[in-house]
């Protein structure tokens, strides 16, 4: 397994709602858009770092857990490197997440197709700390 890799993808400034990944290229569902190497956050630092923007930006990094386990404060979380923790939220969205803890990467995966410019989304499945902006 490549420990990292990409499709053709770009930062976009989107105003109201910040920066968000778009797609250079179409791509098919099922495809690949980025596998991204993990930090881990280690669960006796989640104290301090909860406590900082960068909460808005990690994913749960431990086995049988969900996103919404980041609310309890214990255990390791993760930030993605490359473009995956800046995906934008959406309650449909065109791409979905893979976590693989032992191997301390993320996949992103197109849930459908999507064509060239469009901005990607993943579902962050938990409860909001904002109010989300309409795409």
């Amino acid at each position: 397994m490549p420990v990292a890799t990409r499709g053709a993808l770009a930062i976009a400034d989107f105003g109201k709602r910040g920066r968000g990944v778009v797609a250079l290229e179409d791509m098919q569902a099922g495809q690949l858009v980025e596998r991204s190497p993990v930090l881990i956050i280690p669960a006796g630092d989640r104290a301090a770092v909860d406590q900082t923007v960068i909460f808005t930006y990690v994913f749960m990094w431990e086995h049988n857990t969900t996103e919404q386990d980041l609310y309890h404060h214990r255990g390791r979380s993760a930030i993605a490197l490359g473009y995956t923790s800046l995906l934008s939220h959406s309650y449909a969205p065109n791409c979905n997440f893979v976590r693989h803890i032992d191997g301390l990467l993320i996949d992103v995966i197109a849930k459908r197709a999507i064509m060239a410019g469009e901005e990607l989304t993943i579902d962050y499945q938990m409860t909001l700390w904002f109010d989300p902006v309409a795409i």
